[in-house]
């Protein structure tokens, strides 16, 4: 976490590790280069060793080194060479990492894109507009790390409103179910990260409509992963049951919050998952998950208290920490933390400390956003298992188009295998930075000016990512 320290001058600027390895926990300067006041993912191994963290423009390593092709993340003309690389590509809870369950040196990194609005007089002037995958692949703590695949759209829609991203676990304990709402509708699309990478499974429609300014809000699963909440002050608290078998929301539940004209709302589960604390910029309120009337449960917890350090330390995100608490960061750039301490205690009884931890540089607003990585197989009670229970999970075929030749030099021919792919088909190709080089509905790409190099062939029907394949072009 925090900002950015190019010399060893000591002041309050600075980035930091949080370490809760230790009991009481540790905070240890982290010097970087980069700035994560919006895009925040950092990642350890299960030994709790610090892999690689990213502001949404490059990935780096521990010791603070590029990985092997991990810049250029998130290339959009909006915020690269605006706020990239050492600002942070923008949006909140929209980056998230996934480590691979067949793969311990493996992880899937998942981020939003945005783009400007071309229609006339856009109500939204930036939207997000891909739903983006990277493949890293680290061979130890200390190792540079490589990204094998990035920027390849998992699905293409400008509908996405762009907050949350979050993840739970496969009932099969070892896949993993992500989920993106959509803007304007009451739209959910989720993705189904198996084996073999990530497939776009569809939309779900359930619940009430999305306020089409509702873009800073935030959204969880339980940590067992049958619940999930959604809370922008726009729309007040969304509620559902989730199945983890096949991927669907349920029972829609709303919970109607004091109204506010705050831009953000943030959204926790306490660690045993009866309670759900959503805030405003100054209000914190807990919601039973499990009373009769959900509504009447509703009770205020704290409010702002007024306190600033220069700046006011008003109420952002939430996020479980691994010693059964939730943090909440603040609105500005601020060194000081909100705690709850208790949650899993009704009302008061759950402590909420404003201003109770200092860190020792100043954060810029974000924490980064982490599902439980230890969840298992539905109905098994052990953290982190290999079991494997018998889910009902979408199968999706493979080889529904063969690339010829294969080493190519002149021309790549692609052979549709399933003709009802042909309706609102696009063929892409992009590089290995993630770069699109061509993009067309026809069944051929011209390679005879491309590069020679490693290439991939990306089909789309309807914007829906179905198939990639690997291509040599070779003069």
């Amino acid at each position: 976490m925090g900002g950015i320290d190019f010399d060893t001058t000591t002041d309050r600027h600075g980035g930091f590790v949080i370490d809760f390895n230790t009991t009481p926990l540790t905070m240890d300067p982290h010097p970087k280069y980069v700035r994560n006041p919006f895009q925040n993912l950092s990642i350890c191994n299960k030994q709790g060793e610090l892999m690689f963290y990213s502001n949404g423009c490059l990935l780096l390593n521990k010791e603070n080194e590029e990985l092997i092709n991990g810049d250029s993340l998130n290339s959009s003309d909006i915020d690269y060479g605006i706020f990239c690389p050492e600002y942070g590509y923008g949006g909140f809870q929209n980056m998230i990492c996934i480590p691979d369950t067949y793969n311990d040196s493996v992880y899937h990194v998942f981020y939003l894109s945005t783009t400007y609005n071309a229609d006339p007089d856009p109500v939204i002037l930036v939207q997000i507009d891909r739903f983006n995958y990277a493949k890293i692949k680290m061979a130890s703590p200390g190792g540079q790390g490589e990204v094998l695949l990035k920027n390849i759209p998992v699905f293409i829609d400008t509908s996405m409103i762009g907050t949350p991203v979050t993840a739970t676990k496969n009932a099969n304990g070892m896949d993993w179910w992500l989920i993106t709402p959509d803007r304007w509708s009451n739209s959910f699309n989720i993705v189904l990260l198996g084996k073999d990478g990530p497939v776009y499974v569809g939309k779900q429609f359930i619940g009430d409509t999305t306020h089409h300014f509702a873009e800073a809000g935030q959204g969880k699963f339980s940590s067992d992963g049958s619940h999930f909440a959604w809370f922008h002050p726009l729309n007040g608290l969304f509620l559902y049951d989730f199945d983890r078998h096949n991927g669907t929301l349920s029972n829609f539940e709303k919970v109607i919050t004091p109204p506010s004209d705050n831009i953000i709302g943030g959204c926790e589960f306490s660690p045993d998952g009866k309670f759900i604390y959503v805030n405003t910029l100054t209000s914190l309120y807990q919601v039973d998950a499990n009373a009769e009337d959900i509504q009447s449960s509703l009770e205020l917890i704290g409010e702002y208290d007024g306190f600033a350090d220069p700046l006011a330390t008003r109420f952002f995100y939430m996020e479980r920490t691994p010693d059964d608490r939730i943090f909440m960061n603040v609105s500005n750039g601020s060194q000081w933390l909100h705690i709850i301490q208790e949650p899993n205690k009704k009302g008061l009884d759950c402590r909420f400390e404003q201003h109770t931890l200092k860190f020792p540089f100043v954060n810029n607003f974000t924490l980064p956003h982490f599902p439980n990585y230890r969840l298992g197989a539905l109905g098994d009670p052990l953290c982190d298992t290999m079991m494997v229970s018998a889910p009902n999970v979408p199968t999706v075929s493979k080889d529904r188009f063969d690339i010829s030749p294969n080493p190519a030099s002149d021309e790549i021919y692609i052979k549709i295998q399933d003709p009802s792919l042909l309706v609102g088909l696009q063929i892409t190709l992009v590089d290995l930075k993630g770069r699109m080089i061509s993009k067309n509905n026809g069944q051929f790409i011209d390679a005879s000016g491309l590069p020679s190099g490693l290439y991939f062939v990306l089909l789309y029907t309807d914007g829906v990512l179905v198939q990639q394949e690997k291509v040599v072009v070779q003069h």
